[in-house]
């Protein structure tokens, strides 16, 4: 919810003016919203955050920027979610994630549906339920371009490593092609069959359509505005995979909200 001791950001044409060392500096003195392994966001105004670290990169602005467009490109339904004014301060060299930036964004008023689960009505947990549906099927249906097609992992970053559900925790790839992402999975599979993980009866994986991503569809990230709209948000781990690995994703984690 708004701090009303936050003041109000300035106009955006003044806001197109600040400077990238004065958001950077910015970064280290703003109050603090969240902070969790090395990621960190920092609320700049009523309607401006900032965020940073090991776990922000240039794909999420990327993806971000993809899904907010894509209504107006091929009028296609619409996702809420943040949108993205700035990214800054992008270093590639020597970050094990692949790369890392500031990004500059709106703050989503609201609750989270992990906080507010608890007192919403049958109607307003199915109105939610529904909300997420739709977004799932909003996100799949978006056009991707010929490269992107054959190109998974994170968007238009292809030193990034492909982070998740379906990953190591210390990420995985860059995968150049569907076939290379084939066989990382595959690889798994192996081995997770030699140790009496899996049955051996499972077949090799084999990938057929990739679609946006987000894979971290959880009640944490899912924010309820004073509306009644549910944004999605925390796109850190979004990009393109096959097609099934976000309602495959929901269902292994099973959460107690939706």
């Amino acid at each position: 919810m708004e701090d009303p001791d936050i003041p109000e950001h300035s106009p955006s044409l003044q806001m197109e003016k600040v400077s990238d060392e004065v958001l950077t500096a910015l970064f280290d003195t703003a109050p603090v919203l969240h902070s969790y392994e090395g990621t960190r966001i920092v609320r700049l105004s009523r309607t401006l955050i900032l965020k940073g670290g090991t776990g922000a990169r240039p794909c999420e602005a990327n993806i971000l920027r993809l899904v907010a467009g894509a209504r107006e490109r091929e009028g296609s339904k619409t996702i809420p979610v943040p949108r993205v004014h700035r990214v800054l301060n992008v270093e590639t060299e020597n970050v094990f994630s692949g790369c890392k930036c500031l990004i500059l964004m709106d703050f989503v008023d609201g609750t989270s549906i992990e906080q507010c689960w608890g007192d919403l009505s049958q109607a307003a947990r199915v109105d939610v339920v529904s909300q997420v549906a739709s977004m799932i099927n909003a996100l799949r249906s978006i056009a991707l371009s010929q490269e992107q097609q054959q190109q998974p992992g994170p968007v238009d970053c292809k030193g990034c490593v492909a982070r998740g559900y379906w990953f190591t925790d210390i990420g995985a790839g860059p995968f150049n092609s569907k076939k290379h992402l084939e066989a990382w999975f595959n690889r798994r599979l192996e081995i997770s069959q030699k140790f009496h993980q899996a049955p051996e009866t499972v077949p090799p994986f084999h990938f057929d359509k990739l679609v946006l991503t987000h894979l971290d569809i959880s009640p944490r990230n899912l924010i309820l505005g004073p509306d009644g709209k549910v944004w999605l948000i925390d796109w850190g781990d979004a990009g393109i995979y096959p097609d099934g690995f976000e309602i495959a994703s929901l269902k292994a984690r099973r959460f107690e909200a939706p």
